[in-house]
Formats: structure tokens, C-alpha cells, sequence
């Protein structure tokens, strides 16, 4: 993957300029729009190739925008990357978040088991979807912590530190004995876990394919079933 020290700016200088809206006056892209087309250009081209690898042009053809649009609409390309990711990892917080809000609001308290599948089931249903933004999550969230600039850890930090602190607490309720820093390891593993299985589709499937196709990673059902059972057993099992 490129550095995205300098990104091309594919002449946008020198394209017709347009009145840039103030930050005050800047609004979530609508769905239909103009930035809405950019953004959901912007989101598929990069889950497919990389940030670095992606220029302005691209996006703003792919979009059938002027590429002086993405520059009135978003201003630099990092901020466009900062949308992206946004917009693809915030509608998940919302899911799982009100998942595991079912599960710490009922009077006794969670299981082990509870909080795992309040973080598995959105995620894996949002990314294999095949339809909307949540389907690029596995491909952002692994772009976004591979790389490694300042603006990109800024809205990393924005979209997934609450939902840790949320559910890390969750797992405190359900496994009182065990340490606070057990548990904030136990959340990355599983969060790895996750991440892992949902790029097998991007390796051809490599998993059904080693394994004779005893293993369907085209089912949701599956993956969130051998998921659950996975990550449960091993927090469980983990040392205090």
C-alpha cells in the first residue's frame, strides 16, 4: 500500500472551482446526491483497492461527478476517507450497541455468551448483506488500522472506543472474576476473530476450499454459530 503522505490530487486544481459550503453548513451526505453517489463511490473503490491506491478521478468517475465536487462536498481526500469509514462503521455501532443494551438491561446479568453474540450477529449479517455500506466492513475497519496517519487513527479512535469501553464493561457483569485487562485482551482477540473469518471471502474462500467444503463461509448462520461457540469457550477458559 502507497504512503498516503501526498495524495494526487488529479488536477483539481485546475478544475472549475466551486464555492466551498462552510464546516458549519456541512451536512451527512444525502443519499441520492451528488455527495451521496462520490461517498458510495468512494467506500466501494477503496474496500476494493486501499485508500492509497484509489485517486480522486476514480471516484469522481465512478460516481459521474466532477472531480471538483468531491473537493466542494468533502474538501481533501483524507476527509473523504474519514467519511468513508464513518459511514461505513457507524450504522454497525448502532446495531450492536442496541444489541448489547437488550442484554444488560434485563435484571440478572449477561452471560458470557450474551455479549459475544451482541457483537458477532450485526457484524456478520451487516458485512454479508451483499447490499449497503455495511457490507465493506471487514475490508475498512482492516484499511483503517493498517494504516497508520494521524487522521485516520482520529476517526479509528471516534467510531470503536466507546464500543469497546461498552462492551468490555458488559463482560465485567458476566465474568466478574477476571481482571479488567484480561478483559480488554479478550475483546481484541475476539474482535480479531471476527475480522478474520469475514476476509475469507476475499481470499477465494480459502477456508472452504482447505477444508474440502466441509465449511460454507458464504453462511451468515454458520460463521456467527461457529463464532459464538469459538469466542464463548475462549473467554471462558482464559485466565483470570
Amino acid at each position: 500500500m502507497r504512503a498516503l503522505s501526498g495524495f494526487p490530487t488529479d488536477r483539481i486544481a485546475a478544475m472549475p472551482k466551486l464555492s466551498t459550503p462552510s464546516t458549519a453548513s456541512r451536512r451527512d451526505p444525502s443519499e441520492t446526491g451528488t455527495d451521496g453517489r462520490i461517498l458510495e463511490s468512494a467506500i466501494a473503490l477503496f474496500a476494493a483497492r486501499g485508500f492509497g491506491e484509489v485517486s480522486v478521478r476514480e471516484i469522481a468517475e465512478h460516481a459521474n461527478a466532477n472531480p471538483a465536487a468531491i473537493s466542494y462536498y468533502f474538501g481533501a481526500k483524507e476527509q473523504l476517507i474519514k467519511q468513508a469509514i464513518r459511514a461505513v462503521i457507524a450504522p454497525l455501532n448502532v446495531k450492536r450497541l442496541a444489541a448489547l443494551e437488550k442484554v444488560t438491561a434485563a435484571p440478572q446479568p449477561p452471560t458470557v455468551e450474551d455479549v459475544v453474540r451482541a457483537m458477532v450477529e450485526p457484524i456478520v449479517h451487516g458485512n454479508m448483506s451483499g447490499q449497503g455500506r455495511e457490507q465493506h466492513y471487514a475490508r475498512i475497519l482492516l484499511l483503517g488500522f493498517a494504516l497508520r496517519q494521524p487522521f485516520v487513527d482520529e476517526v479509528m479512535a471516534e467510531q470503536t472506543d466507546t464500543v469497546v469501553s461498552r462492551f468490555v464493561e458488559a463482560l465485567a457483569k458476566a465474568m466478574p472474576d477476571a481482571s479488567r485487562a484480561s478483559l480488554y485482551w479478550r475483546y481484541d482477540f475476539m474482535l480479531g476473530a471476527i475480522q478474520h473469518i469475514l476476509l475469507d471471502q476475499t481470499r477465494g474462500h480459502r477456508l472452504r476450499r482447505v477444508s474440502g467444503g466441509l465449511t460454507d463461509t458464504d453462511s451468515a448462520d454458520d460463521i456467527i454459530r461457529e463464532l459464538v461457540a469459538f469466542i464463548t469457550a475462549g473467554m471462558q477458559s482464559a485466565r483470570a
